[in-house]
């Protein structure tokens, strides 16, 4: 993980004076200084925007050494206005995710760092038809996450000095943390040959991300991030049925990419993604959902790559 790299910086100078300092809490305000003063509190919010993000699917990701686990529990309706065209469309999103790393310390040895996150979103917006297949779309959203990291200190040394120097600071801590963002965009959705459902749709979202209730000695932290995605689904019939349910197949090809001073403080600041989904077409029984689908989904980028299971469904 690119923001975890200056750890060995910010605990090597305390760590050379502990034999001439009398005072422990001395070496942890300096310690709390520097990690205050460095781009780690950027990376934590960029890792929470990576994992509340709802374009970003239930996915595996590798990059930097560092593994992303992401799973999310979408939801989205769509209202009609009344006498308007426009929709107004309700979204919230459920997350949980983690990433795990380890980090070689020099003579401190190695520290394996696990951080999970439990997330949740509630936004809305406004989908808004200005042509026979274009629409923009501006909406906000905001969320609470459960940030906490929790560590393994391998290595004598590291042993002995780590848990009394960097815990609580660098390592073994939690967090609470807001998020909010503002998102406008624009779709195209048009049809060939009668049986062809083509979707593409451009969203940008600004997201500020701010800490609160931070376990002792946590230095606080509070980022703006951006993320920008463009996605394409090609949907198409397979003339067949299963139990009397249109069977349709899906292609997906999409890209995430992320903005910012700090868009690369996870390893990586953009990857794509080309999948295949199977559905079934369950309109004819008049349900709240239309279809469901599941499929699998390649995602690769600089100094990235990884898979994600899709499991999606369209609400009526």
């Amino acid at each position: 993980m690119k923001f975890f790299f200056p750890i060995f910086f910010l605990l090597l100078a305390p760590i050379l004076r502990v034999s001439a300092a009398t005072d422990l809490d001395d070496i942890r305000d300096e310690l709390k200084s520097n990690v205050s003063n460095s781009s780690i509190g950027a990376g934590y919010a960029q890792m929470l925007n990576f994992f509340v993000e709802p374009d970003i699917s239930a996915s595996r990701l590798t990059a930097d050494d560092t593994d992303y686990d992401v799973f999310k529990i979408p939801l989205q309706f769509e209202i009609p206005m009344a006498e308007r065209s426009w929709q107004v469309a309700i979204r919230a999103t459920l997350s949980h995710a983690q990433a795990d790393s380890s980090v070689e310390l020099g003579d401190l040895g190695i520290v394996d760092s696990d951080w999970e996150a439990y997330s949740g979103q509630l936004g809305a917006g406004l989908i808004m038809p200005f042509h026979t297949d274009w629409s923009a779309f501006v909406g906000a959203e905001f969320g609470i996450s459960r940030l906490q990291n929790d560590a393994d200190y391998l290595g004598e040394l590291g042993q002995a000095i780590l848990p009394v120097l960097a815990d609580g600071i660098l390592f073994n801590w939690d967090t609470n943390a807001r998020v909010a963002g503002i998102t406008v965009g624009m779709g195209y959705a048009t049809k060939y040959a009668d049986k062809y459902d083509l979707d593409i749709s451009g969203r940008y979202t600004q997201s500020h991300i701010a800490s609160y209730s931070e376990s002792r000695d946590l230095p606080s932290f509070n980022e703006h991030t951006g993320t920008f995605s463009l996605k394409a689904d090609l949907v198409h019939p397979y003339g067949i049925a299963v139990a009397d349910l249109p069977v349709f197949g899906k292609v997906h090809l999409g890209g995430t990419a992320f903005t910012g001073k700090n868009r690369d403080a996870l390893g990586f600041t953009h990857f794509y993604e080309l999948g295949y989904s199977v559905g079934l077409d369950l309109s004819r029984f008049g349900y709240k959902v239309k279809n469901v689908s599941i499929g699998y989904q390649w995602n690769q980028g600089r100094d990235v790559e990884g898979y994600s299971v899709l499991l999606s469904w369209e609400l009526n």
